[in-house]
């Protein structure tokens, strides 16, 4: 079967964001990038993170999650709190992982944590297996702090100058896994100018897309 323009888009966007979280990022090598999407592949069987799910709250769950191979037990946590259990994360809970992991490598932990959720759960709508991972590639992150990042009132520091949407800018502390986040939501969803346009002539027009989005948002607990 002949694949569309939009399909051939998506497909790219997807085997560019496979791609990104194999290597190094900002501030997390391969190796550790990797690790994070295993943590949160995990996190959709673990039992403890399914008994925090089922509880009033997480807190009333004892227990912790161990270390990986490449991340500490508070990274493994993060990711599977984020991957797991979303909508009740607290401040209180993130700034106690920023004081042991930096804000960079906490925001970092959510943009990967969240592409990587995003792909499998595509495969899986898609009534597809997961792909298995890509190969590791080696390299140093950039470990770049964008000068044009500040206090915006948000959990982590982000873009001060460039106006954007807040949810485009959530982790644009971390610009290269930014830049691999936004392709892949440009694909499936914004197509970059066309995101002001309210009239898309495609197989969903305008507000069909936000009827999909806001139902999943609210399925998923966003933020937004």
């Amino acid at each position: 079967m002949k694949m569309t323009d939009a399909t051939q888009l998506i497909e790219s966007s997807r085997a560019v964001a496979r791609g990104a979280l194999a290597g190094p990022g900002d501030w997390l090598s391969g190796e550790e990038r990797l690790d994070v999407w295993r943590e949160a592949r995990d996190s959709r069987t673990n039992s403890l993170d399914r008994e925090r799910k089922a509880a009033l709250t997480p807190a009333m769950v004892a227990g912790a999650h161990g270390p990986s191979r490449h991340l500490s037990a508070t990274a493994v946590d993060v990711v599977h709190r984020i991957a797991s259990d979303p909508g009740r994360l607290s401040r209180n809970w993130a700034s106690a992982a920023m004081s042991e992991l930096g804000e960079e490598i906490y925001t970092e932990l959510v943009a990967v944590t969240g592409t990587a959720v995003a792909l499998d759960s595509f495969d899986r709508a898609m009534g597809d297996e997961l792909a298995p991972l890509p190969a590791v590639v080696s390299g140093d992150p950039s470990r770049i702090r964008p000068d044009s990042v500040g206090e915006v009132g948000a959990w982590v520091s982000q873009t001060t100058g460039e106006v954007r949407a807040n949810v485009s800018r959530a982790v644009s502390l971390v610009p290269v896994s930014d830049a691999a986040w936004r392709q892949l939501v440009n694909a499936h969803y914004s197509r970059g100018n066309e995101f002001y346009d309210m009239n898309w002539s495609r197989a969903l027009n305008r507000p069909q897309t936000e009827l999909v989005a806001s139902r999943v948002t609210a399925l998923l607990e966003c933020f937004y």
